[in-house]
C-alpha cells in the first residue's frame, strides 16, 4: 500500500514530536532534581560603612556547600582616620575563611600586613541578603574581640565596619536553558504537527 507523501512526513513528524517530549521530560526531571543554589555564590557589598567614615564596595564569591571564600574584589575607601583606602583581590593577596569566628573571612594584602576581615550574620551558603556582624576593636587596638568585621594596618591603626550587607541573586539551575530548549522544540514541532495534518486531511 502506497501512503502519500504527505502521511509519510505527518508520521515522521509525530515520532519527532514524541522524541521532543520525551527529551522536555528528562530535562524537566533534571531540572526539579538540582539543587536551587549553584555551586559557586556571588555576593556584592552594600552600604558597607566604617567608623571612621570610610566605606568599602565589591564583590566576591563563596562556595554553596561550605560557605568559605573563592574568590573576592573589594576596594576599601579611607574616612577620617589615618587609614588609607586599598584594593583587595585574589590575585594579589591572602585570604582564609573561618578564622575568628564563623560566617567570616579575613583577607590580607600581600607583605604589607593590611587586613580585612568581614563577618556575616549567617552562613554564605544560601543566597539573599546577609547582614555583617559589625566590628568589636578598640582603636588602641587593646581589644582582642575580632569576630566583627574590621579593617587593620597590622593592628596599629584601625576601624570597625558599623553597617552593610552582602547581597546575593539565586543562581538560575544549570538545567533550566535544556529544559526551556525542550519546550520551544515542542512547540515548534507541534506546529508543524497541526499544519502537516491539515495538508493531509486536505489531499485524502
Amino acid at each position: 500500500m502506497c501512503f502519500p507523501k504527505e502521511a509519510i512526513i505527518y508520521k515522521i513528524s509525530r515520532l519527532i514530536t514524541k522524541a521532543a517530549l520525551a527529551m522536555a521530560f528528562v530535562a524537566g526531571a533534571a531540572f526539579m532534581a538540582i539543587p536551587a543554589n549553584a555551586s559557586t555564590i556571588d555576593w556584592t557589598l552594600s552600604g558597607v560603612t566604617f567608623n571612621d567614615g570610610g566605606t568599602a564596595s565589591g564583590t566576591f564569591s563563596t562556595d554553596s556547600t561550605t560557605g568559605n571564600l573563592i574568590a573576592y574584589d573589594i576596594t576599601t575607601m579611607g574616612g577620617s582616620s589615618t587609614l588609607t583606602g586599598v584594593e583587595y583581590k585574589t590575585a594579589t593577596g591572602f585570604f582564609a575563611s573561618n578564622v575568628f569566628v564563623s560566617n567570616s573571612f579575613v583577607m590580607q594584602i600581600g607583605p604589607t600586613l593590611r587586613y580585612l576581615e568581614m563577618a556575616f550574620i549567617n552562613p554564605l551558603t544560601n543566597p539573599g541578603v546577609d547582614q555583617l556582624v559589625p566590628g568589636k576593636l578598640n582603636n588602641n587596638g587593646s581589644s582582642t574581640d575580632l569576630s566583627g568585621s574590621w579593617e587593620s594596618n597590622n593592628s596599629s591603626l584601625l576601624r570597625n565596619v558599623v553597617s552593610g550587607e552582602a547581597v546575593s541573586q539565586t543562581p538560575l539551575p544549570a538545567a533550566l536553558p535544556l529544559f526551556a530548549g525542550g519546550l520551544s522544540a515542542l512547540g515548534l514541532l507541534g506546529w508543524r504537527r497541526k499544519r502537516n495534518g491539515k495538508a493531509v486531511l486536505a489531499a485524502t
